[in-house]
């Protein structure tokens, strides 16, 4: 079983929430704040089986953008991530 963390910029989280429902993807979504994105996030967290890792993974892909924003203090541009993706192994526990 795998735990994935993923910090997705406030714009794209609608989309990833309605394509994560459309796949029966059960997730969790935090409202985040941090300098992580450079602007407002959101941070998902998501427990799958090993065989659905590469489905959850190509969700977050075709959900979100890259873009470039220009810095003004020194006239260059940063490519900006729409998602940062973390991976962790664990093992499913069941608490009642």
């Amino acid at each position: 079983m795998k735990l994935v963390v993923a910090v997705v910029q406030d714009k794209f989280a609608n989309k990833l929430v309605r394509n994560f429902l459309k796949e029966d993807i059960r997730i969790t979504k935090l409202s985040s704040t941090g300098g992580f994105l450079k602007k407002g996030n959101s941070t998902f967290i998501i427990g799958v089986v090993d065989k659905d890792l590469d489905r959850t993974k190509d969700i977050i892909k075709s959900s979100v953008e890259s873009e470039v924003l220009e810095d003004s203090s020194n006239s260059e541009n940063i490519n900006v991530k729409g998602a940062h993706v973390f991976i962790l192994n664990t093992k499913a526990n069941i608490s009642v």
